[in-house]
């Protein structure tokens, strides 16, 4: 009776494990050889010894490398995707340098935008991102002189994304807690601070807003520039995410020399020397 198992066993030991892998033919014929030797012998005890079961343990072992390989391979699929969706690092905010991927927050359509969908954008070729403030003077100032700035240069490919990292309050940031609860007074109370910040840009410039403000519940410039003054801005050319101006306070007329080098000259990509 114990042999008839042995042989039963060893007949779902070797179909179990009929693979290619070199490693597992030979474990089951060391399977195969140990059974053998057990039916030729004497033996009573029902116990078989365990290198007849190494099969199994040695299967359990090269599944796993192979499941380790497919997530290795699986890494990397997604690297080289990230990698042709946005520029590779390092990045800063510094001039000539590339601008980190940020996410800012549409409080109106409850959607993020991320600059990564303003990369090699068609249509887009330069954008103008600004960090500002509900308390900041000049960026209110800013802010209503922007309107005129995208009339004339936004059907030439131009874009403005304009971001608001804090409300009438310093340190107090629009959507930081209350971000998933749309439905809230906090919410509204926030939602209520973005429209009276486009009220008094409209009244100042004594026109519609033309562009979309967003918020910046996440402080993307913090982990950059810590410091930074407001309001903050930034040209960047969609081509490559390129920085090729940055100002701190009130913006200049410098803003819109360099938009028209970037709208209409073959800028050198950046980083410099990789064309």
């Amino acid at each position: 009776m114990i042999k008839f198992l042995i042989l039963f066993i060893c007949t779902i030991v070797i179909g179990s494990c009929s693979t290619e892998n070199s490693q597992v033919n030979f474990a089951v014929g060391d399977a195969v050889q140990v059974i053998a030797e057990i039916i030729n012998s004497d033996v009573t005890d029902s116990t078989l010894p365990a290198e007849a079961f190494s099969v199994q343990d040695n299967t359990q072992d090269i599944v796993s490398e192979e499941t380790s390989i497919e997530d290795a391979v699986e890494d990397l699929e997604t690297e080289i995707t990230e990698s042709a969706d946005y520029p590779p690092g390092p990045y800063s905010l510094e001039l000539f340098k590339v601008l980190p991927n940020m996410s800012f927050y549409d409080p109106w359509t409850l959607e993020w935008l991320e600059l990564s969908s303003l990369y090699k954008h068609e249509e887009i070729k330069a954008f103008i991102l600004v960090s500002s403030a509900g308390w900041c003077g000049p960026c209110i100032k800013e802010a209503a002189a922007l309107i005129d700035v995208y009339e004339e240069y936004h059907e030439d490919g131009l874009e403005i994304i304009y971001t608001l990292g804090n409300t009438n309050q310093p340190l107090d940031v629009p959507f930081d807690t209350t971000i998933d609860k749309p439905l809230s007074a906090g919410y509204a109370a926030d939602l209520g601070f973005m429209e009276g910040f486009q009220n008094i840009v409209q009244d100042l410039a004594d026109k519609k807003l033309n562009y979309k403000m967003y918020a910046d519940p996440n402080r993307e410039f913090i982990e950059y520039t810590p410091g930074h003054a407001w309001p903050y801005s930034l040209l960047i050319t969609t081509k490559d995410m390129g920085i090729r101006l940055v100002t701190e306070g009130y913006w200049s007329a410098l803003m819109e020399n360099k938009i028209i080098m970037a709208l209409y000259n073959d800028t050198p990509d950046i980083p410099f020397g990789t064309e």
